[in-house]
């Protein structure tokens, strides 16, 4: 049996602004550059839940990688 990774990261992109303030800015005149952010989120597992866990975050559309594919801006550089 392949070693188990222990720790997995959940990653999905977000708005940064809802759509009711984006709505009244632009009313205002201002351009939204991006307006959307990844963020992530590290999450421990063990070998009797790794797979539920992932099939969960998965079904609900988070991207599911192992620690060590996830890009950390503190180590990277922002992306």
């Amino acid at each position: 049996m392949p070693k188990l990774e222990r720790w997995i990261v959940a990653q999905k992109m977000v708005e940064v602004i809802d759509g009711e303030m984006l709505k009244d800015l632009i009313n205002l005149g201002v351009h939204i550059g991006g307006g959307w952010a990844q963020v992530h989120q590290h999450i421990m597992v063990n070998s009797s839940n790794k797979e539920t866990v992932e099939r969960m975050l998965r079904d609900k559309g988070y991207e599911v990688l192992e620690t060590s594919e996830a890009c950390h801006p503190e180590v990277h550089g922002p992306h």
